[in-house]
């Protein structure tokens, strides 16, 4: 069953726009532990802070949401991509590639809903029949809806489009099944999300806008909440200070990892949520989104005095972290900085390899939070402007403490751009992190 472009151009675009800026129905917006991993983070604690935040309110504003213009814009780029790489079209699953495509959320299910590009430009939407009216709130106007019923093949009516003859890449992200019914009906179907992952891979002025500013804001946040950081304080009070200041600066998705003393040499904490003491050390991971877009900031500082061995390994994650960024260039490897930065921990007795340097210097981000690419020690793929990633070494002595220092970090024809203020000195390290505008 198919709807015509012209009975489904009255169907409204407004919670298209909207589903960048607000999570699912029913859902705060706040996520409590980090992206990747910290199965072990506790949930936060209200917030204890009297004035709310209020310094940082508006921090955001200004910043546009992806428009109609843009998304019209990425199809051309995504579907140019697919006749370059010799493929005829692309389905796509509900998730972060369809949220790019076409700022689309929708629940995944046992029933298909798909987007489908064809290398000519034309998309349609594979869309339950009962659901054609929740979908029309969230579709662009004039969208192609091919509408099936519970008895009918949802992927047969996928290939009518496509083409059974033709060569079609199906998203790396979708599921096993999605698959299997594609092939059944197209046998050029491929597991090949290369075409829109090249498109996102490097992002536009626009999105460096959003990206710049949702960092900016976090770093803003994590140094108005220090303010309110005192011995006796909870890793998870001091998290929820955390979320409610990024909040007030405009961000939604906020996560949070706050960690204290010992429990910062794990690098996504721990299931114990520690009191802060006289001389802690204190390692915060934490960001939000605007528009979708995320930030991934890591700050960490001793309360009171820093032990010696703390002040060493402190200093050398800041030259670490400067090392990888003079590799950050375009056209060099994404296992240079890496490697840069691993030498200079090396250097400082802290080990060679992972030994206190755990994991890789840093991930890609935009709409979400660790996508490619990844500086790690065998990417081979080279930078190019537009790229956006973390910088962020670390050292984790276990027992003892940990720290690690990110930024995110674009690639430019010239010297990188990191978003946002960079570290402050050892005795001030949120220098110049303060709420600004």
């Amino acid at each position: 069953m198919k709807v015509s472009r012209r009975a489904f151009s009255s169907m409204t675009m407004a919670s298209l726009l909207a589903g960048c800026r607000r999570g699912p129905a029913g859902v705060a917006g706040v996520i409590t532990a980090p992206p990747a991993a910290a199965p072990f983070a506790p949930a936060p604690a209200p917030p204890v802070s009297p004035n709310g935040y209020d310094a940082l309110r508006g921090f955001c504003d200004g910043v546009p949401a992806v428009g109609p213009q843009e998304y019209a814009a990425r199809s051309r780029d995504v579907a140019a991509a697919l006749k370059t790489a010799g493929l005829d079209a692309l389905v796509l699953e509900p998730g972060p590639n369809m949220l790019y495509l076409a700022g689309l959320r929708w629940g995944r299910s046992e029933r298909p809903f798909l987007c489908l590009l064809r290398a000519d430009g034309a998309q349609a939407w594979v869309c339950p029949a009962f659901e054609q009216r929740s979908a029309g709130e969230r579709l662009p106007p004039g969208a192609e809806v091919l509408l099936w019923q519970e008895h009918e093949d949802p992927f047969a009516i996928a290939a009518g489009f496509v083409g059974t003859r033709s060569k079609l890449a199906v998203d790396s992200d979708a599921r096993g099944f999605i698959y299997a019914g594609l092939r059944r009906h197209v046998a050029g179907a491929v597991v090949d999300a290369g075409p829109i992952a090249s498109v996102r891979l490097r992002k536009t002025s626009a999105e460096l806008d959003r990206l710049r500013r949702a960092n900016e804001a976090t770093k803003a946040a994590i140094a108005a909440a220090a303010e309110n950081l005192q011995p006796g304080m909870t890793q998870s009070a001091f998290a929820a200070e955390l979320t409610a200041a990024q909040q007030a600066a405009g961000l939604d998705q906020v996560w949070c990892l706050a960690l204290f003393g010992p429990a910062a040499s794990f690098p996504h904490g721990t299931e114990e949520d520690r009191v802060l003491g006289e001389d802690d050390v204190v390692l915060v991971d934490t960001g939000g989104g605007l528009h979708g877009y995320r930030s991934d900031v890591s700050r960490t500082w001793a309360v009171g005095s820093a032990t010696p061995e703390f002040a060493v390994a402190w200093n050398a994650v800041v030259a670490a972290q400067a090392a990888a960024l003079g590799q950050i260039r375009d056209g060099v490897s994404c296992s240079a900085p890496d490697a840069a930065a691993r030498s200079v921990i090396d250097a400082a007795g802290h080990g060679a390899g992972y030994e206190h340097f755990t994991h890789r210097l840093g991930h890609g981000i935009g709409l979400q939070v660790h996508e490619p690419p990844y500086l790690r020690p065998d990417n081979a793929l080279l930078l190019r402007p537009g790229m956006t990633m973390s910088n962020e070494p670390g050292i984790y002595v276990p027992g003892a403490f940990g720290v690690r220092i990110e930024d995110i970090v674009a690639v430019t024809r010239g010297v990188p751009e990191v978003l946002g203020p960079p570290v402050g000195p050892l005795e001030d390290p949120l220098r110049g992190h303060a709420a600004s505008r």
